[in-house]
């Protein structure tokens, strides 16, 4: 059974010049620059930097995050405090560390590290948590080892799961502490819960995926029947899940 699969991502930026800078310098990242827009590959994942972004007067985690693997956390962690990138959600848990970062227009994007389970010590967590834990200034670039997910923040999950999984065709795989992982066909997709709210959710901000869909016309049919609004664009449509979130579709 062919599965949709991730094929874009969206961010909108205030200035992108701005922001092709700020990746370059952080985590040498090269998007070129093509009628006004910043694109870069991440290997099969065509990876946009759009003009017209504002900030949607939310710092928190939510809407739609390109979830980026590292292989050390603390030095991650240390180089963001360093240069004044702010953090505004970190986790230690047994198999994974990981923290959410705003880019200069407030955008949240993920970078996580897969650890050894068995070594996991909860006094490391108590450390983060309380905010104790330091991290030793860096000043090397940080290296994005590839995208590993697309998590996709919800405030109500069971409308969410129904939607991903029911209207959209994306398999459940596994359920704990309140996420849920579904199934594209390059890529895991996590559902998780927040309490944050978009302030301005017609405004352009954050990051918006793009999937490709086996049969657009059926999905397209099942979204409307459900009584989800479509809207047409170039090669398919846009339309909003239940927490507001943009996706958008192409055949």
């Amino acid at each position: 059974m062919s599965l949709p699969r991730l094929i874009g991502l969206r961010t909108y930026v205030g200035n992108v010049n701005a922001a092709r800078a700020f990746w370059w310098r952080h985590f040498e990242l090269a998007f070129a620059m093509t009628a006004g827009i910043g694109r870069h590959r991440l290997r099969d994942v065509a990876w946009e930097l759009r003009p017209g972004g504002e900030f949607c007067g939310t710092r928190g985690p939510h809407g739609a995050l390109p979830v980026f693997a590292i292989g050390d956390f603390g030095r991650a962690r240390g180089y963001l405090l360093t240069h004044g990138i702010p953090i505004v959600f970190e986790e230690m848990i047994p198999g994974l560390s990981l923290l959410i970062f705003l880019d200069p227009d407030s955008n949240p994007f993920e970078l996580a590290q897969e650890t050894d389970p068995d070594a996991w010590d909860i006094a490391q967590r108590k450390a983060l948590r309380t905010k104790r834990r330091r991290d030793a200034p860096q000043d090397e670039p940080l290296s994005l080892l590839g995208l590993t997910e697309l998590t996709i923040y919800t405030h109500d999950i069971t409308a969410s799961v129904n939607f991903y999984r029911d209207l959209v065709g994306l398999p459940v795989g596994l359920s704990y502490f309140a996420h849920v992982h579904l199934v594209a066909e390059n890529a895991p997709v996590v559902l998780r819960t927040t309490r944050w709210r978009c302030k301005a959710p017609a405004q352009p901000h954050g990051t918006e995926p793009i999937f490709s869909t086996p049969d657009l016309a059926a999905l397209a049919a099942r979204l409307q029947e459900a009584g989800f609004p479509l809207q047409d664009e170039e090669m398919g449509f846009v339309v909003r899940d239940p927490a507001g979130v943009k996706i958008h579709f192409r055949a």
